[in-house]
C-alpha cells in the first residue's frame, strides 16, 4: 500500500483580507483599449472605462486597483501600449490579483503575445477574465479556449490588413489619390490632375 499524498494549493484568487470586515478580497484591475481616435472609438473607450468601474464595484469582495487604458493604439504593438506595460509591471510587483478585459482582441492581437502575457501572469497566480469570450485563464480549459480564439483574432487582423492593402493597390491602379489631404493654396482638379 503506497502513501500517495496529494498537495492542494490554496486558492490563488483569495489573497488578501479586507481590514474592515475580515473578509477575503481580490485586488482587481481592468484593461481597456481602442485602436483609433475616432469619435466612435472614443465613445467605446469611455463606455469601457465606465463599465468596468461599475462592474468591479458590484463585487463586494473585489478591490479596484486601477483601470488601465490605452487610447488610439493598435493592439498589434504591445511595446507601444504604455498602460498595458504598466498593468503587467504592477502585476509582477504583486499589486494585482485579477484582470478583467472586454475581449481577447483588446488584450493582444496575436496568439504569441496573448499566450506570453497570460502565461507570465498565470505563473504569478494572476488570472485574466475575457468578458466577451467568457474565458478565465485560471480555469482548466481557459488556456485551450484562449489559444483557439486568439488565433481567430490574429487571423482577423491579418485579413483586415490584406483587405486594406488590396483596396489601396486598386486605387493606385485606377490613378486615384490615396490619403490626399490637399496642399495649402492648391485645389485638386479632377480633370487635369
Amino acid at each position: 500500500m503506497s502513501n500517495n499524498v496529494e498537495i492542494i494549493k490554496a486558492n490563488p484568487l483569495v489573497t488578501r483580507r479586507n481590514d474592515n470586515s475580515g473578509s477575503l478580497s481580490r485586488r482587481v484591475a481592468a484593461y481597456c483599449r481602442v485602436s483609433s481616435d475616432s469619435d466612435d472609438q472614443k465613445n467605446s473607450y469611455d463606455s469601457q472605462v465606465r463599465h468596468y468601474r461599475e462592474y468591479i464595484s458590484q463585487h463586494q469582495d473585489w478591490i479596484l486597483v486601477d483601470i488601465y487604458a490605452d487610447e488610439g493604439i493598435s493592439g498589434t504593438q504591445v511595446g507601444k501600449r504604455q498602460d498595458f506595460q504598466r498593468l503587467i509591471s504592477d502585476c509582477l510587483d504583486g499589486k494585482i490579483d485579477y484582470i478583467i478585459t472586454k475581449a481577447i482582441a483588446r488584450f493582444a492581437r496575436n496568439t504569441l503575445d496573448t499566450l506570453k502575457y497570460v502565461r507570465l501572469l498565470k505563473d504569478k497566480q494572476i488570472g485574466v477574465f475575457f468578458e466577451e469570450e467568457n474565458i478565465d485563464t485560471l480555469t482548466m480549459d481557459g488556456e485551450l479556449l484562449l489559444t483557439i480564439l486568439s488565433s481567430v483574432a490574429q487571423q482577423e487582423v491579418e485579413n483586415t490588413s490584406a483587405h486594406v492593402k488590396k483596396g489601396l493597390k486598386m486605387k493606385m491602379q485606377r490613378g486615384e489619390l490615396i490619403g490626399f489631404q490637399g496642399c495649402l493654396g492648391y485645389d485638386y482638379n479632377q480633370d487635369t490632375k
